[in-house]
C-alpha cells in the first residue's frame, strides 16, 4: 500500500472515531420536541386553565354572590319612636306603649351631627370614601397582596366606610375570602341606590364606641355629656379614633387606654389636616383644646319600666329582626325604639291584670332562704292561637325595663315533663293504652339502690295509667319512656312540640338529655322556660294541636306596609283522641292527685306538677277550657325549697281563680268517634274474664275507653283460681271445713329483677306470697280440726254448741224445739208427747219430737 492510500485510511478512520466521539457526547434523541413548542403549550394550558377557572368564578358570582348582594335598609327608619298596640275587647287596636330608646343605642339624623364627625371618619378610615363607588381597589388589591405575601397583620384590610357599614349592618364579619367578596359585590350595589350621606348616617350610628355604647348620639352622651350636634372638632376627632380598638382607646378603661385615646385623636386631626379637611388654625385649635370627660349620660326618663310582657315583646321584636332581616342586634334594637314600627301584641290586658295583682305583692310568695327572696315566673297561653296573653318575670314590683326573666330564662320542670315526653306520645303511637297496667317497681340498681324512687318513698306496683300520672309514679314514666325509645320521646318533645333547649348526643355525647332520667323525670342538662311548657301542654285542650307561642302578630311601617308577619305556624302534634285521654289524665291530677292545690270552684282544671331532685325547683303546668299556664318557683341560686305544698300550684290557683271569675265553666271537647269500650283486667290490662271478679281484694274489672283499634285482644292470663278461706282469709288447707271455703282468684306475677323483688305493696296479694308458710290458714289447723261425725270428739271450748248434751246449748231463735225445755203447745200435737200419733204422719217425720226425746 502506498504512503497516499495509508494517509487516507489514517485519516478515514480520525473521521470516524471523532464522528463517533461527537455521537457519545451529544448523543441523538428521538422524539424530542423543542423547548419552544413545550413552552406554548405551557402557556395554552395555562390560559385554557384560567378561562376555565375565570368561568367558574363568573358562575359562582353570578349564582352565589350576586343574588344575595343586595342590602335592603329602606325598612331602616330610626326618626321616630315605635308603637305597640294591643287589641281590646272589641276587637280594636289601641296604644298599649311608645317605646323610648336605652341609654346605650340612639339614632341621630346627619343634619344633626358636626360635618367634622364624618370628615374625621373618612380622613382616618377611608380617605378616598367620596371619589369611589364603593369599593377602594387600589386598597383592595394591596389587601390581596397582603392574603398571599402578609406584610401586615391586616390580612382582610382595604375595606371603605361603606363596606364597614353593610358588615354593621348586617353583622356578617366572617373572615373568609367568600365574605369579601360578598362584601364587594353588596358595596358596589349598595352604592346604586344610597347616597354619601346615607350611608355616613348608617355608619355614625352603628359604630361601636366602648363604654356600651352603639352611635355617636350615645357616646356624645357618655363621654362629654353634650348632643352630639354640640361636639367640637377635637371632640369628634376624639370619637372616631375610639371605634378602631375600643377596648384600646376607651378613655374610661385605664390610665393608659387614656392616654391611648389622646394621641389617636391627635393623630386623626393631622390626618384632617395633611388632606386638606381642615385649615391650620382648626387643626391648631382643636390640639390645644384640652378634652373634659363627664361619664356623663343620657336624660331619658327612667321612672316608668316597661312590664315583663312589653320587655318579652321588645326582645321578641329584636330577633326576628336579625333573623328574618339579616341585621345585626345593634341595628335591630335602634329599629324597635326608633324606627316608627307599629307593633301588633297579643297581650290581655284583663288576664294581665289578675297576673300583675298576684305577682307585684310579695306576700303571695313570703320565702326567704340564705338571704335570697324566692322568685316565681308565669307564662299564661291562648291555646288556640299560640298567643300569650300574659306574663310576669319574677316576683314583687318590677325594678327596671329589660331586666333578667324567670318566665324565658330555662329552669328544671321536674315530674311536669312527663305528659309531654311519655304519656301523651306513647299513647299516640300505641305503646300504651287506656287499657294498659304499668308497674310502679324500681326499674333497676344504681349506684347499689333501688332506682328510681317516688316521692313518697314506696311502690305500689301495678296500676293503671290514669293512677300513674295522676300519683306522678316516677318507675312507670320511666318504663313508659324506655317502651317509647329515648330517641322517639326526644324527637317529639323537640320535633312536635318545639322545645330548643334540649341537649342531643350528637351536641354533647357526655353530658346530654338523651336518656330516661331527663325525659322521664325531667332532670334536663339546661331545663325549660315556661313559655315552652305552656305552649306544650296547650295541645291537650286543642285537639292535639300545637302553635308556636308568640307575643306579637305582625310588624308594620308608618305607611301601613308589613315588615314581619308573625302568623303562628300549627301542626297536628297528637291525636284528638289521645288529646282527650290526656285531658281526663290530668283532671284527675287536680280531683284526686298531686295538683289538688292548683284547683278551683266553677271551673274544669287539669294540670300536672313537678318537682326536681333536691327541692330546688317546683313547677306546675295547668289548663282550663280557656288558658294554659305554666308555674316556676325557686331561688336565684340553687337553694332547697321549704314551704306547704307547691308553691307554684297555689300561684295558679290565685292567678286562674281571678282571670276565669266571670266565665262561665265548661268541658274540653269529646271526640266524635275513635274510642270503644272494653271491659279489662285492672291487673294484666287484657279482656277480663270471670276470675277478674273474683280476685281476693275484690272485683279486678273496669271498663274504658281506647282508642278504636287498640282494644286488647287476649283474655287475662295472670288471675288464677284458687281455694279460698273466708274465716282464716287464707288459701284454704285440708284443715278448712267446708262451709268456709270459697273459690277466688289471685294474680300469677313474679318480679324477678332484684331491685324490684319484695319492694311493692301489691305483693302481699300475689300468689307467690299467698302461698308462703308464714301466710297459711291460722284458723284452722291439725289442733283444731273436728270430725263432725266422731260421737267421741272432743268439745271445742270456744264453741259449745258443738256438745248437744250441754245444758247451756243456745237456742236457734228460728227453730225453739231446739230448746229441751221449751214447754208443750197445746194446740200442736208434735209439742206434746203424751198426744195422739197423726196416722197420716210417716214414721220419722216429726224430727222435732224425736229431738227432744
Amino acid at each position: 500500500m502506498d504512503e497516499r492510500e495509508q494517509n487516507q485510511q489514517s485519516t478515514s478512520g480520525r473521521s470516524r472515531q471523532d464522528t463517533t466521539r461527537r455521537q457519545r457526547r451529544h448523543p441523538r434523541k428521538e422524539g424530542r420536541l423543542p423547548i419552544g413548542f413545550i413552552i406554548k403549550t405551557l402557556l395554552l394550558i395555562f390560559i385554557c386553565t384560567g378561562v376555565i377557572f375565570t368561568g367558574i368564578f363568573a358562575v359562582y358570582i353570578a349564582t352565589c354572590i350576586i343574588p344575595n348582594a343586595h342590602v335592603d335598609v329602606s325598612e331602616i327608619s330610626m326618626s321616630q319612636s315605635s308603637v305597640i298596640f294591643y287589641e281590646n275587647s272589641e276587637g280594636e287596636w289601641e296604644e298599649l306603649e311608645t317605646l323610648h330608646g336605652g341609654k346605650n343605642s340612639i339614632w341621630a339624623d346627619y343634619d344633626t351631627m358636626p360635618e367634622y364627625l364624618s370628615l374625621a371618619a373618612i380622613a382616618i378610615e377611608d380617605k378616598r370614601f367620596l371619589q369611589h363607588n364603593g369599593v377602594d381597589w387600589r386598597r383592595t388589591a394591596a389587601a390581596v397582596v397582603n392574603l398571599f405575601v402578609h406584610y401586615s397583620d391586616d390580612t382582610f384590610g382595604g375595606s371603605t366606610l361603606t363596606q364597614q357599614t353593610i358588615k354593621n349592618v348586617t353583622g356578617d364579619k366572617e373572615g373568609t375570602v367568600k365574605r369579601k367578596i360578598t362584601e364587594i359585590f353588596r358595596a358596589l350595589d349598595f352604592e346604586k341606590t344610597h347616597s354619601k350621606e346615607d350611608i355616613m348616617e348608617l355608619y355614625l350610628n352603628n359604630i361601636y364606641l366602648g363604654h356600651g355604647c352603639y352611635g355617636v348620639k350615645t357616646a356624645a352622651q357618655v363621654y362629654f355629656g353634650k348632643d352630639v350636634s354640640e361636639l367640637t372638632l377635637a371632640e369628634c376627632a376624639d370619637l372616631i379614633g375610639i371605634t378602631n380598638n375600643p377596648s384600646l382607646y376607651d378613655p374610661y378603661n385605664t390610665e393608659a387606654t387614656l392616654q391611648n385615646n389622646l394621641e389617636r385623636k391627635d393623630t386623626i386631626l393631622y390626618e384632617m389636616y395633611d388632606q386638606g379637611k381642615i385649615t391650620k388654625e382648626e387643626y391648631d385649635e382643636a390640639v390645644a383644646q384640652e378634652l373634659v370627660f363627664t361619664n356623663g349620660s343620657d336624660d331619658e326618663d327612667d321612672s316608668q319600666y316597661y312590664s315583663w310582657f312589653v320587655d318579652q315583646v321588645i326582645n321578641d321584636v329584636i330577633e326576628d329582626l336579625q333573623v328574618e332581616k339579616g341585621y345585626t342586634k345593634e341595628v335591630a334594637t335602634q329599629m324597635v325604639y326608633y324606627g316608627g314600627l307599629n307593633i301588633y301584641c297579643t297581650q290581655d290586658l284583663e288576664v294581665q291584670a289578675c297576673v300583675d295583682e298576684v305577682y307585684e305583692n310579695r306576700d303571695n310568695l313570703p320565702y326567704t332562704s340564705q338571704g335570697y327572696e324566692m322568685q316565681s315566673a308565669i307564662t299564661i297561653i291562648d291555646p288556640y292561637t299560640g298567643n300569650i296573653v300574659a306574663m310576669a318575670g319574677g316576683m314583687g314590683e318590677k325594678q327596671g325595663s329589660r331586666l333578667f326573666n324567670y318566665a324565658t330564662a330555662k329552669r328544671q320542670c321536674g315530674s311536669a315533663i312527663k305528659p309531654i315526653s311519655s304519656y301523651a306520645p306513647a299513647l299516640d303511637a300505641g305503646v300504651i293504652t287506656p287499657a294498659s297496667v304499668l308497674d310502679d317497681a324500681p326499674v333497676r340498681t344504681l349506684n347499689g339502690r333501688a332506682w328510681p324512687v317516688n316521692s313518697h318513698s314506696y311502690y305500689d306496683g301495678l296500676v293503671s295509667v290514669d293512677t300513674a300520672i295522676a300519683e306522678s309514679l316516677n318507675p312507670c314514666a320511666v318504663r313508659v319512656v324506655e317502651a317509647l325509645g329515648i330517641q322517639e320521646s326526644y324527637d317529639f318533645m323537640t320535633e312536635k312540640l318545639g322545645f330548643s333547649s334540649l341537649v342531643s348526643s350528637e351536641d354533647n355525647p357526655d353530658r346530654n338529655d338523651m336518656n330516661s332520667a331527663s325525659l322521664g323525670l325531667g332532670g334536663l342538662t339546661r331545663g325549660v322556660s315556661t313559655v315552652e311548657m305552656a305552649a306544650a301542654y296547650a295541645i291537650f285542650p286543642n285537639n292535639g294541636v300545637y302553635n308556636e307561642p308568640r307575643t306579637y302578630t305582625k310588624i308594620t311601617d308608618q305607611d301601613g306596609n308589613v315588615i314581619l308577619d308573625n302568623t303562628s305556624d300549627s301542626w297536628q302534634a297528637v291525636d284528638e283522641v289521645t288529646a282527650y285521654f290526656m285531658n281526663n289524665y290530668l283532671r284527675q291530677v287536680i280531683t284526686s292527685g298531686t295538683g289538688g292545690s292548683a284547683g278551683f270552684s266553677g271551673m274544669t282544671v287539669a294540670g300536672k306538677t313537678g318537682t326536681t331532685t333536691d327541692n330546688y325547683d317546683r313547677y306546675f303546668v295547668g289548663y282550663t277550657p280557656y288558658y294554659v299556664a305554666a308555674v316556676w318557683t325557686g331561688y336565684e341560686k340553687n337553694i332547697k325549697i321549704n314551704a306547704s305544698g307547691n308553691p307554684s300550684a297555689k300561684l295558679f290557683r290565685q292567678v286562674m281563680s281571678k282571670v276565669h271569675a266571670n266565665l262561665p265553666n265548661k268541658s274540653f271537647s269529646t271526640p266524635d268517634g275513635g274510642m270503644t269500650r272494653v271491659t279489662v283486667c285492672m291487673d294484666c290490662g287484657n279482656l277480663a274474664s270471670d276470675l277478674c271478679a273474683s280476685d281476693i281484694r275484690g272485683s279486678r274489672v273496669r271498663q274504658v275507653l281506647v282508642a278504636a283499634g287498640t282494644a286488647p285482644t287476649t283474655t287475662c292470663t295472670c288471675h288464677v283460681a284458687i281455694q279460698w278461706c273466708n274465716e282464716g282469709e287464707a288459701i284454704a288447707s285440708e284443715f278448712c271445713p267446708a262451709d268456709q271455703v270459697v273459690e277466688k282468684s289471685a294474680v300469677d306475677y313474679t318480679r324477678t329483677d332484684a331491685a324490684a323483688a319484695g319492694n311493692c305493696r301489691d305483693e302481699e296479694y300475689h300468689l307467690a306470697a299467698l302461698q308462703s308458710e308464714e301466710r297459711q290458714c291460722k284458723v284452722h289447723t291439725a289442733e283444731t280440726a273436728v270430725d263432725p261425725n266422731d260421737p267421741d270428739a272432743p268439745v271445742d271450748p270456744e264453741n259449745p254448741t258443738t256438745d248437744p248434751d250441754d245444758p247451756n246449748h243456745p237456742v236457734d231463735p228460728e227453730d225453739p224445739t231446739t230448746d229441751p225445755d221449751t214447754p208443750t203447745d197445746p194446740n200442736d200435737p208434735a209439742t206434746d208427747p203424751g198426744a195422739p200419733v197423726d196416722p197420716n204422719q210417716p214414721a220419722g217425720g216429726n224430727t222435732a219430737h224425736a229431738r227432744s226425746a
